[in-house]
């Protein structure tokens, strides 16, 4: 994988500021020109559902930050199989447009190709 970054998402998208910041930090890496790539796992595949209404716990959706994602260079997300499956979500729901979705299998193969990970 080179000089590339894993950033592994595994906060759910509200209850703490961790999924936030760790899409912010994201975009910030890939807006200074380095190359990062997504997995989310956990919980964390919950942040890639688009109908999130957060309004009424006085959140943004941040939906709007992975739609972003394409500007700034990460054109691909990988997103574990098993916790789509484990939380009921069908991989068809995840749609954000100018990204690539590739759902694994085997999460612990690709962390282990990075030499370089951040948890969020």
């Amino acid at each position: 994988m080179g000089n590339k970054t894993l950033t592994i998402c595994r906060a759910a998208p509200y209850g703490s500021a961790l999924a936030r910041e760790g899409l912010e930090a994201i975009l910030a890496a890939a807006a200074m020109g380095q190359e990062v790539d997504l997995l989310f796992l956990g919980d964390g595949v919950f942040q890639l559902l688009d109908n999130q209404s957060p309004e009424g716990i006085q959140q943004k959706s941040l939906h709007r930050n992975l739609q972003a994602l394409p500007m700034f260079g990460p054109e691909q997300l990988y997103v574990c199989a098993s916790s789509l499956s484990e939380r009921g979500i069908n991989p068809k729901q995840i749609k954000i447009p100018g990204i690539d979705i590739k759902v694994i299998e085997k999460p612990g193969a690709l962390i282990a190709s990075y030499q370089c990970v951040l948890n969020f």
